[in-house]
């Protein structure tokens, strides 16, 4: 798959992830921004192969707008490495001047959250020690350095901004003025729906499950037809079904929490180095 699309316009943005660590949150801010353009729907998933790569460049195109100084798109699948390989270097074969943004968040709390996640989809069913020993895929998604590495063999440093999650929703101002700098635009810009959060809800309740469901209605499903402010208003709509309702978090028993601490100590590490930033809210 090579060249350029004839119409439409391919991104210069790309939220790589990571899952529950609120790109979804983040999207919402940026296309707020008056010159930024977001996709609808979020996650475009592309440059997974097994996923809409097949789809092919004229597709992806279609969802972003040319006059747009920044274009963006919101994919976590993209750090789902090994289960999903190759998306750094196919990202690189069409954007490779694109800037990226990777959020994170307490390695062990984003755990907990994809563990609670799954079974509000009804994709897990096992208790929670068992799944997170069974599924290779929980730990290696926290292990943020071994996600990020493999985009350093394509892109440089520069192009790649690490949020912390804690930050965006703590420190929410001065996590997205950084945020605007990165991307070169306007830094001042606010809006009021900045004080909202999107799907905080997790867990096995009827409102997230609600929230899953309305994914596969026509209405939402194409929403990238609609003009800006409606698809503003069917977002805000769409997110106003999970309010409330949580569940509480089942916590981690002393042997487990040992035997994932350790590989996620040694990888949060390696990304404080890298960034520079401390994370000092983390458990690891």
């Amino acid at each position: 798959m090579t060249g350029k699309p004839s119409s439409g316009a391919l991104p210069n943005l790309i939220v790589i992830g990571s899952m529950k660590c609120a790109t979804t949150s983040l999207h919402h801010y940026l296309d707020l921004h008056p010159e930024v353009q977001m996709s609808s729907p979020k996650e475009l998933k592309f440059f997974v192969e097994e996923l809409n790569w097949e789809r092919g460049v004229e597709w992806y195109a279609r969802h972003f707008d040319p006059a747009a100084p920044v274009r963006g798109e919101s994919s976590p699948q993209y750090t789902t490495y090994p289960r999903w390989q190759g998306v750094p270097a196919r990202m690189r074969s069409y954007v490779p001047d694109a800037k990226l943004i990777f959020t994170v968040r307490d390695p062990i709390e984003r755990m907990v959250s994809h563990y609670l996640h799954m079974c509000a989809s009804g994709d897990e069913r096992r208790e929670l020690p068992a799944a997170l020993r069974e599924n290779p895929s929980y730990l290696d998604r926290s292990r943020y350095w071994f996600q990020l590495e493999p985009f350093l063999e394509h892109y440089p440093r520069e192009s790649i901004l690490v949020v912390g999650a804690e930050d965006l929703i703590g420190r929410r101002r001065e996590t997205l003025q950084r945020v605007f700098g990165f991307l070169g635009v306007d830094r001042d810009f606010t809006s009021p729906e900045f004080e909202r959060l999107w799907e905080t809800t997790h867990g096995k309740n009827t409102k997230f499950r609600l929230l899953l469901r309305t994914r596969k209605w026509p209405l939402v499903r194409n929403s990238h037809r609609l003009p800006q402010n409606a698809r503003w208003l069917l977002e805000r709509v769409k997110y106003s079904t999970v309010g409330g309702g949580r569940v509480e978090r089942p916590g981690l028993d002393e042997g487990l929490r040992r035997e994932i601490e350790g590989p996620l100590r040694d990888d949060a590490a390696r990304l404080r180095e890298f960034t520079g930033q401390d994370f000092a809210s983390w458990s690891v």
